[in-house]
């Protein structure tokens, strides 16, 4: 019981490295719904010719890599190619880099199926009735599609908060990272995990009550929708 008393004492230490972990996965995940949503309005609007099918194999040779090589890996190999093309980014941007090539690849995946969903028909509607390419994506097509893939984005989310203890490797100190460091200190080892294990089960857990949430309102839309 001394040791979690320790660990109590710690707990806004804790708490700091939590906030970073949030902050990180944020700003990740944000620039992985842009990655995510670029490479998805690209494939389904750049047609068929032979640049065009150029173009959409590199992207699928990208969405393959991130998809199919550990992440620890990628945050290793990005953090390493940035430190040798010279830009001097923290770990923490170093970080975000890493998270948000990885998510991106997944994004593009979730907002692909998203359009998929949309139906054919109401672009050529915005076509007849004058509207640019532009903005039948940002005016029609797209807020449809994150209506329709919120719940899977919100998913993606919470994998991008459990991969953050990565980061750890190049140095960020995010929650697991503070955790580590405490172990080192005070040299009281299960507690600490302990802890950081039940905060990041009841973050993941609010987030996963927010996906079920999510599909069951877009649920009932459709009922609505189909009556």
């Amino acid at each position: 019981m001394e040791a979690y008393s320790t660990v109590w004492k710690y707990m806004p230490l804790l708490l700091k490295g939590l906030r970073y972990t949030i902050l990180i996965s944020i700003a990740a995940i944000a620039i992985a719904l842009v990655i995510g949503t670029v490479l998805s309005v690209i494939r389904a609007s750049v047609g068929n010719s032979r640049p065009a099918r150029v173009v959409k194999a590199i992207i699928g040779i990208y969405i393959s890599f991130v998809r199919g090589t550990p992440v620890l890996i990628q945050i290793y190999l990005i953090y390493q190619a940035i430190a040798m093309v010279g830009p001097k980014f923290s770990p923490i941007v170093s970080g975000i880099i890493a998270l948000s090539l990885n998510s991106g690849g997944f994004m593009a995946e979730i907002v692909r199926g998203g359009i998929t969903a949309v139906p054919k028909g109401q672009i050529e509607a915005g076509k007849a009735i004058g509207l640019s390419g532009a903005k039948i994506w940002t005016k029609i097509i797209l807020p449809q599609v994150f209506r329709v893939v919120m719940p899977q984005l919100t998913s993606e989310f919470i994998n991008v908060i459990k991969v953050s203890p990565m980061l750890s490797i190049i140095a960020v100190v995010e929650l697991t990272r503070t955790a580590q460091r405490l172990v080192n200190n005070t040299y009281i080892t299960i507690p600490f995990y302990v802890a950081i294990a039940v905060i990041y089960f009841i973050v993941c857990a609010l987030l996963e009550q927010l996906v079920n949430y999510q599909k069951k309102r877009n649920s009932m839309k459709g009922g609505k929708a189909v009556s």
